[in-house]
This record gives structure tokens, C-alpha cells and sequence, in this order.
């Protein structure tokens, strides 16, 4: 009756590793692309925490570099320096490394259909259908397609920049906070000593202005090698990542980090807790089973989309005074050492919870706002 198992419609990093885990459980799994070359064109900082490595494969070949810290800008240019001892994130070929996930999908028996755009997804009778009028049938259907046109989020761009006069520690990123992008930033991302990706996301408009000066700021001297464009979804705790014989995944299913815009951890770990639903619907023939993986996915995770959505509605508060006094206030009252041991790009509710402990946050957040703050972290 069924043409597949299940069906996953988008050969992205995590449909591709969901396909993947699924077919490494013997089921027929069909995985529909819409482009020719998976990949391209590439709409990501390519930069990962170290923990990818816990949750998916990712080969040494696609690391270009290794970060071990960050430098923060103020609006002002005052800045923060945080540096650990070990290997913080990877910067990552994701062109490769998407397509790279894929071959191994298909090394596992997954059927890879390229050149198939979805013009059509049944989710009640587990139908899908392809431009050209081709149908394909599974009890169950993944939707990793990616951001959607009508779907809440932000604009990202970013460049990939050549310096001719300069050099910088490839071992820091920069990161740039202004109030007039805010909740977004600014980021300089290191390939090398005199390349690197530079970009931001934000609900401004006036972004690329502030894009333009960011760059500079290194140096006057540079080469726009290549131009990228993307949508980073904005993350809802309260999002339904299931209806009917269908689930969502991955940006689709708003599965990022609302401080960074990253999705990948989220989405590795979601594709686990996916693949073992999906195989107890299969094995009870039961497809409102798919409501498990709703329910896990937010028990693990809303906790800390919940506190990073607080961070972010709390930095919209501020104007750039403010941000630039904060910086200024860590460096003076010498908490740049428990930012060092509580921070963590992926967890952030740890340093959180030892700043309101230890009643750090009045010390750092202007008192005319401090009732706007609390009403957001009751």
C-alpha cells in the first residue's frame, strides 16, 4: 500500500541525519530534495559548539577552524574578552558536511530523491506530491524543509571577507550588540588569520549599515568574496511539531536557539528523539503515537528556549548606554570568571541562574528598567 516507511521531505543536515538513524532501525525510508546539489546555496555561520560531536558524526576533514573564545563589542566599542582553555566551537564546512550527511543516509539504504519539489503534503492520508504530478505515500511523513515564506523570523546575511593589511586570532570570534539590531548581532567569525565570515540577523532594516561599519572596523582594506542570504525562524515554545501522519523538524519546526539563531544541536537531538518515535508508531501501526515526540522534545527543551527568550526580551529593553555600561560593569566588578565557568553557547540557564543567585543582575541592569526585568524573569 505504502511506497516508504516514512517519508522525509528536505535533505538538510537534519533531515538527512533523520533518515539516517530511521533507516539504521530497517525501515524504508525515502528522502525527497528539492535541489539538485544538497547544500548550496549555503544560508549559515557554519560555527557549532564543541558538543556536536555528542550528538551526531562530524568528521575531522569538515573542521576549518577551532574556537577557544569570543570578543564582545559594545555599541561604544568597549570590549569583553572571554576566553576558555579548551576547543568551544567548531567552524564548520556546512556545504560539505550537509552533503557528506546525506551520502551517509544513503549508504544506509535511504532512497535519496533529488530534483523533487513538494507542491503538496497530505498529512491526514500521508501523501506527498511532486512537481510533475508524481505521488508518494508513508504511514508517516517528516517535514525538514526548512524556513517557510509567511513564517515568523529574522533576516541573516553574511560575507565572506578577505583582509589584505590585517591579521586577527583565529582562535576568537567577535560579536557586536547594538539596541538598533537588537535582538539580533553582529558576528565575525574566523577561517583564518585574514578570512573570515562576517554577518549579522536582525529585524532592522538598517542593518547592512551597521554591517558595512562592523567590517571596516577591523580594517579598511578587504575583499567581499562571496554574498549570503537566509531566514533564521523565531523559536516558540508553545509550537506543535506534529499533525496527522506528519512531524516537524528543524527549522520548520522553529528548532533553534533564540540567543544565536543556531539550530543544529537542537536539531541532532531532535531527529534522535524523532527516530524513536516514529519507530513505535511504525511498530503499533498507530501514527498518533507522533505526539510523544512533541511532548519529550519540549520537556528537554523548553527550559532553556523559555530562559534564552527572557535574555533576549531583556536585552530589547536596553539602549546603547546601557549596553555599553554593562560591558563596563562586568569588567569592573570582575565577573568575566564566571561568564568563563558558567557560559556555555548551548546551555545558558547555568550562568543565569548564578547571576540571579547571586544577585548579580541588579549590579549590572540599570534600576529604571528593573521592574520591566523582573515582571520578565518571574
Amino acid at each position: 500500500m505504502w511506497d516508504y516507511d516514512v517519508l522525509v521531505l528536505g535533505a538538510g543536515p537534519i533531515g538527512s541525519t533523520l533518515a539516517r538513524l530511521l533507516a539504521e532501525r530497517d525501515l524504508k525510508v525515502g528522502l525527497v530534495e528539492k535541489k539538485s546539489i544538497i547544500g548550496l546555496p549555503l544560508q549559515c555561520a557554519g560555527l557549532v559548539s564543541w558538543r556536536i560531536k555528542e550528538v551526531n558524526i562530524l568528521p575531522d576533514e569538515f573542521i576549518i577552524n577551532r574556537i577557544k573564545g569570543a570578543i564582545i563589542h559594545s555599541p561604544s566599542n568597549h570590549t569583553l574578552k572571554i576566553s576558555k582553555d579548551d576547543v568551544e566551537a567548531y567552524v564548520i564546512d556546512r556545504i560539505s558536511y550537509d552533503q557528506y550527511l546525506a551520502e551517509e543516509a544513503v549508504s544506509n539504504g535511504v532512497e535519496l530523491l533529488k530534483n523533487s519539489k513538494v507542491t503538496k503534503v497530505d498529512y491526514n492520508q500521508g501523501k506527498v506530491t511532486i512537481k510533475g504530478h508524481d505521488i508518494l505515500s508513508a504511514p508517516i511523513i517528516v517535514d525538514a524543509m526548512g524556513f517557510k515564506p509567511g513564517q515568523r523570523g529574522f533576516k541573516a546575511k553574511q560575507y565572506l571577507v578577505e583582509f589584505q593589511d590585517t591579521t586577527m586570532d583565529p582562535e576568537f570570534l567577535d560579536l557586536k550588540i547594538d539596541a538598533n539590531i537588537s535582538p539580533g548581532f553582529l558576528w565575525r567569525i574566523p577561517l583564518s588569520e585574514t578570512r573570515a565570515r562576517i554577518g549579522f540577523f536582525s529585524e532592522s532594516r538598517k542593518s547592512w549599515d551597521f554591517l558595512v561599519k562592523f567590517i571596516k572596523s577591523f580594517s579598511p582594506h578587504f575583499n567581499i568574496l562571496k554574498r549570503y542570504y537566509g531566514n533564521i525562524p523565531a523559536p516558540d515554545p508553545n509550537r506543535k511539531l506534529y499533525k496527522g501522519r506528519c512531524i516537524f523538524i528543524g527549522d520548520s519546526a522553529a528548532q533553534v536557539k533564540p540567543t544565536t539563531g543556531g539550530g543544529l544541536i537542537l536539531g541532532f537531538k531532535a531527529a534522535k528523539i524523532a527516530a524513536e518515535t516514529i519507530e513505535e508508531a511504525i511498530n503499533h501501526d498507530d501514527y498518533n503515537i507522533l505526539k510523544k515526540y512533541h511532548e519529550k522534545y519540549h520537556e528537554i527543551h523548553d527550559k532553556e528556549i523559555k530562559n534564552q527568550l527572557r535574555i533576549q526580551k531583556t536585552f530589547k529593553l536596553l539602549e546603547n548606554d546601557e549596553l555599553d555600561n554593562i560591558i563596563l560593569k562586568i569588567k569592573e566588578k570582575n565577573l568575566k570568571d564566571i561568564i568563563i565557568e558558567y557560559g556555555d553557547m548551548d546551555n545558558q540557564t547555568p550562568l543565569i541562574q548564578e547571576f540571579l543567585k547571586r544577585g548579580l543582575l541588579t549590579s549590572i541592569i540599570p534600576s529604571f528598567i528593573w521592574k520591566k526585568v523582573t515582571k520578565i524573569w518571574k
